[in-house]
């Protein structure tokens, strides 16, 4: 019995590795597989990089997303992280989108200076010449 102890104790490690690792990681895969299965134009998706956008169209590999209007985004279907919740995004109210800020804080689009180009030449200034050290042997560096 003594002789294959060792070979049951691999084989035991061979059946945790299996159920820790690589089985989760299987089921993982799949269940990405099928959202981007799933996927179809008017989707609410959100990308790897935390990029929301909506569905617009979809290839054999490739997504357009649009994320905001007018504005569209070519990904990869990998990019695509899940599809998003309403938990996932921010309700933003249009009327007050920053509270703090008021019409004092508001700088008038009037004092804004521009700065406009002259045409001038630009020259760079001399570089000095550098002291050579009094044991250097110069001749091999010419």
């Amino acid at each position: 019995m003594e002789k294959y102890t060792s070979l049951i104790m691999i084989a035991l490690l061979v059946v945790v590795f299996y159920f820790l690792i690589l089985r989760p990681q299987k089921k993982r895969q799949q269940a990405v597989e099928q959202t981007q299965r799933s996927l179809e134009p008017g989707d609410r998706v959100l990308l790897g990089s935390g990029i929301f956008g909506t569905v617009v169209a979809l290839g054999e590999r490739q997504a357009v997303i649009e994320l905001s209007p007018g504005v569209e985004l070519t990904v990869l279907k990998q990019a695509i992280a899940r599809k998003a919740t309403a938990a996932d995004e921010d309700v933003l109210d249009d009327d007050d989108d920053d509270p703090e800020l008021d019409e004092a804080d508001v700088v008038p689009e009037s004092t804004h200076t521009e700065s406009t180009y002259t045409d001038q030449t630009y020259t760079e200034p001399p570089v000095p010449e550098q002291p050579r050290s009094a044991g250097a042997d110069t001749s091999r560096l010419s």
